[in-house]
């Protein structure tokens, strides 16, 4: 019974969740409505730009490496950022929740949905 479930989750996840209100406004919500989002998503590309430009690696390509690496985390920083001022949850805790609801109404009737 498990295995089916799996199976038929692994199947329509994505129309499950693209079905979903609160999947949607999640999702609506990363995109960059106004110039405050500019602003924070502008932040790791000024963060690469200053390690680049201050070399505190003596090689070209750490210095590069180094650059990705602190573009890649202050991405990371400015999303959780995001999530917290709009007050939305990450979209793996929603997925989870929808499983879970999915799951208890397949053991009762034998479906994903109604």
């Amino acid at each position: 019974m498990e295995k089916d479930f799996e199976v038929l989750w692994k199947e329509n996840r994505k129309h499950i969740l693209e079905s979903d209100p609160e999947y949607k406004k999640i999702v609506e919500s990363y995109k960059m409505k106004s110039g405050a989002d500019w602003l924070l998503f502008g932040i790791p590309v000024m963060a690469a730009i200053v390690i680049l430009e201050t070399s505190p690696f003596g090689r070209e390509l750490f210095n590069w490496l180094a650059g990705v690496a602190a573009a890649v985390v202050t991405f990371a920083i400015c999303v959780a950022v995001k999530a917290m001022i709009t007050g939305n949850r990450s979209v793996s805790e929603l997925e989870e929740d929808l499983k879970k609801r999915c799951h208890e109404h397949y053991m009762k009737t034998g479906k994903l949905t109604d």
